[in-house]
């Protein structure tokens, strides 16, 4: 998908974190967008400042804990600013701290709106995608969806879960016009959950951080050059993914020498989670 102008969205997660930052590098490929979140979120500045980008942006207000509603969030999407040529699964929460701290139902929470609610908006907007016979699907996953990340145990299960649904579904759909991308960042500044705790953290430097703005362009490469999966990066990250596919042991050393888990472990300080 080339040109993305006159494109419809639907980018679930928009009034927070990452959202607006895929939302703004959609707007300025003049992609219309339906902007999805919490029915308590305010939206208006966000939505204001896109349309004066020139692309026509409504908002769509759902709940993903609520799977059954995922179909009328789609409905109502299309009932907005017409049939849907991208899906961006952004929406997602974390649960930082010890695994034995987190409740059966902050379990079932992470699971539903990172991985459920993706799944099922996917498999609501595909059949549409296919009759068009054009679309893709953006997947907003995370580096704990390609290595492991220490007391971060449920966000690395649906993470990784993410990651694998969409390969398996690039695999599946390999013949015919639909894309399918993992987007998958390493610790993003001043947003999320590490924009709130930045401050109070020592980061390595080998593992650093990026901007929010390098994961909506990530987004943009991603639908064009029909990726399958796009990390945002800096420059040791991608030999710690290959080392964790084939050593594992050998790669949590190298977090060790890093010091990952005490970067990790200091976060989840924070959180009071330990």
């Amino acid at each position: 998908m080339r040109d993305l102008r006159g494109r419809n969205a639907l980018v679930t997660g928009a009034a927070g974190g990452l959202g607006g930052y895929i939302a703004r590098a959609l707007a300025a490929e003049g992609v219309n967008l339906a902007l999805s979140d919490l029915p308590s979120t305010n939206i208006d500045p966000l939505a204001d400042e896109l349309r004066a980008k020139g692309v026509k942006v409504e908002w769509v207000p759902a709940d993903l804990t609520d799977i059954g509603g995922l179909e009328t969030l789609a409905r109502h999407s299309e009932e907005a600013i017409g049939p849907l040529d991208i899906l961006v699964n952004n929406a997602g929460i974390e649960l930082m701290g010890a695994y034995t701290a987190h409740t059966r139902a902050e379990l079932e929470a992470i699971t539903q709106i990172n991985l459920l609610a993706p799944m099922e908006l996917t498999r609501v907007v595909i059949s549409g995608m296919q009759e068009r016979g054009a679309g893709h699907v953006v997947n907003i996953a995370s580096i704990a969806g390609k290595v492991p990340v220490a007391y971060l145990s449920s966000y690395n299960a649906t993470k990784y879960g993410l990651v694998g649904f969409t390969h398996s579904l690039r695999f599946e759909y390999g013949d015919e016009p639909i894309g399918f991308s993992a987007i998958c960042p390493v610790f993003i500044n001043r947003v999320g959950m590490l924009g709130r705790v930045e401050d109070q953290i020592d980061i390595p430097a080998a593992i650093g951080t990026m901007p929010p703005e390098a994961v909506g362009d990530a987004v943009v490469i991603a639908i064009t050059e029909n990726k399958p999966e796009v990390i945002v990066k800096k420059r040791m990250i991608r030999p710690m993914i290959m080392l964790a596919s084939v050593a594992p042991r050998a790669a949590m050393k190298l977090g060790e020498r890093l010091h990952a888990r005490d970067m990790a472990r200091d976060y989840a300080q924070t959180q009071g989670r330990l």
